[in-house]
């Protein structure tokens, strides 16, 4: 079975992080992640409380749910950078940012492209379109 640290594991080496990421925003991220896949591409079922998935998911799978995962963690920064302050005077103007904005946007939208050609690829081949996550209350 495939389990949600396989998919967090591929996310985390698409980047560099300098802190690491709370472990519940990671997995927020990865449910987000399994709905946007039902959703668009193909159905998936997910246990929260176990954390797997019902079948063995192809690296293809994991690796387009680690690619919307990216996307998330690129919008939180690029929300982040433009939160940034920046002091404009007539004499003076100071941007901490040195371009930051710039580069995470373009970075955000790279990650999208990509994941939208995944989305488009998987469509071709045929999908259902249902998303499943299992809670279980024993």
């Amino acid at each position: 079975m495939t389990t949600a640290d396989d998919v967090i594991q591929s996310f985390e080496s698409t980047f560099a992080d300098k802190t690491p990421l709370p472990d519940s925003l990671v997995f927020q991220w990865l449910k987000k992640a399994i709905a946007r896949y039902s959703m668009e591409i193909d159905d998936l079922t997910f246990d929260v409380e176990t954390k797997e998935f019902s079948e063995d998911l192809d690296q293809y799978v994991i690796d387009t749910m680690a690619e919307y995962m990216h996307q998330y963690y690129q919008e939180r920064y690029y929300s982040l950078v433009n939160k940034r302050v920046s002091i404009v005077t007539k004499e003076l103007s100071i941007d901490g940012n040195n371009g930051s904005k710039t580069s995470a946007k373009n970075e955000l939208d790279a990650i999208k492209y990509n994941a939208k050609q995944s989305e488009t690829y998987r469509l071709y081949i045929g999908g259902v379109i249902n998303a499943r996550l299992v809670f279980n209350n024993t």
